[in-house]
């Protein structure tokens, strides 16, 4: 069947596994229930890639274990809200409904709970490379992700990153080789003079282009008879003993088993099976120069206004930047044009006349650990979203542990317990 062939009134067999969501982390899913042996379905309101993992900075980050709440960091708020090019909006209409959000933000960055996250971080993040090497493999397009190293920059002299993050990454054993000088722009030439310090992670690699990366893998998982709808999905029917069916643009589509992957939408379905979450919708900009007359040998991430750069096959991607103004708001597009002022700082003589610029939802909670969990009160459902900036590295991990979960397979490798969504119940 086509993604547009279902009808309001289907008559087929209930899936044996309903995935919402068709973004890296719906169609890793997939993938890896269907290795565990499940018939599964897909839905989307969207073709598979056109979400948020369309516009990522496509970073594969194994060494990713510093959180981004950080002791200290609520005091760089108020400074880059006033600044018209730093990295931080927050539209005023919407604060209101964040301030709780940023209250737990405040109690996840105490360095107790930053190293409790950092380990969950290592383990979800670290198997990235290993978890997408069959997957691609199968799908005939191992060339999409690369071990590339990725850099970090600063204009400013002196360590980059603070003790605490040194400590957790020499705790997880991340490689992290701190550059200065003229070694920074030996390493990667086409960066400005103007930067001192950089920090190179040479085991963290890169996506050459996130969309076609989910395109491969729902390709495959579609090769080998797993059904992509594309609707969208507004609430569930239940039986006597939970939900059986999901109430879509397309008509009813029964299931025996739901995994909810909808990315920043995931909470408004969450809430009809009995989880309210501190989910927000991170809203993130980009800008693809698709002439830009040099590209960089590897990913640079400039750490003083907080975006990525990264060389993928359709040009130059600038991405970054966080707003808060929630699901439904228009985009800022003066967001997106922040960056084409960035990038002329940091690559001189980098052409910007011809871009692409896109916006995207983040789907980000507090602690920037996504939830990983079976339902407590649905044994059928399993949730799997609010991977924040992490989705293209978390993704496998996640597809894995899902396959378990839906198996009644508890990991025996990873704890769950920091994934849980009853970490939010108090």
């Amino acid at each position: 069947m086509s993604s547009n062939a279902a009808t309001s009134n289907r008559d087929a067999a209930a899936a044996e596994v309903l995935i919402v969501g068709a973004g890296i982390v719906g169609v890793c899913c997939a993938a890896y229930l269907q290795r565990a042996g499940f018939r599964v379905t897909l839905i989307d309101r969207l073709a598979p890639g056109n979400g948020c993992s369309f516009g990522n900075a496509g970073n594969v980050s194994p060494g990713a274990v510093v959180p981004y709440s950080m002791p200290g960091t609520l005091w760089n708020v108020p400074r880059w809200l006033l600044d018209p090019l730093g990295p931080l909006a927050v539209r005023p209409a919407h604060l209101p409904k964040l301030i709780r959000w940023l209250l737990r933000w405040m109690r996840a960055s105490r360095p107790d709970n930053v190293r409790a996250i950092s380990r969950a971080m290592l383990a979800l993040h670290q198997p990235v490379f290993e978890g997408y090497l069959p997957l691609l493999k199968e799908a005939g397009a191992p060339e999409l992700i690369e071990m590339s190293g990725q850099l970090y920059v600063s204009a400013k002299s002196g360590p980059m990153d603070s003790e605490l993050a040194r400590e957790l990454r020499k705790t997880a054993g991340i490689r992290a080789e701190a550059i200065t000088g003229g070694a920074l722009r030996e390493l990667e030439p086409t960066l400005s003079g103007e930067y001192q310090t950089g920090l190179l992670l040479p085991d963290n690699g890169t996506c050459l282009n996130p969309q076609r990366l989910v395109q491969a893998i729902a390709d495959h998982v579609r090769r080998n008879g797993a059904e992509i709808l594309e609707g969208e999905v507004h609430s569930f029917r239940f039986g006597p003993d939970g939900p059986v069916a999901a109430l879509t643009s397309l008509g009813e589509v029964p299931f025996k088993n739901l995994v909810l992957a909808a990315g920043a939408w995931s909470n408004r379905l969450s809430k009809q099976l009995g989880l309210d979450v501190p989910l927000e919708a991170e809203r993130g900009y980009h800008i693809t120069l698709t002439e830009p007359g040099l590209m960089p040998r590897l990913p640079v991430t400039n750490r003083d206004f907080s975006f990525a750069t990264a060389p993928m096959e359709m040009g130059l991607r600038l991405a970054g930047t966080a707003e808060y103004g929630g699901l439904d708001a228009a985009p800022n597009w003066g967001r997106a044009r922040v960056l084409l002022k960035h990038a002329t700082r940091m690559y001189p003589g980098v052409a910007t006349s011809s871009f692409t610029e896109w916006m995207g939802h983040r789907p980000t909670l507090p602690d920037g650990l996504p939830i990983i969990s079976r339902s407590s009160q649905h044994r059928n459902i399993v949730f799997a979203f609010g991977h924040s900036h992490f989705g293209v590295t978390g993704a496998p991990t996640t597809g894995r542990l899902v396959a378990e979960l839906v198996a009644n397979k508890p990991s025996n490798s990873i704890d769950l317990t920091p994934y849980s969504a009853s970490r939010f119940a108090a």
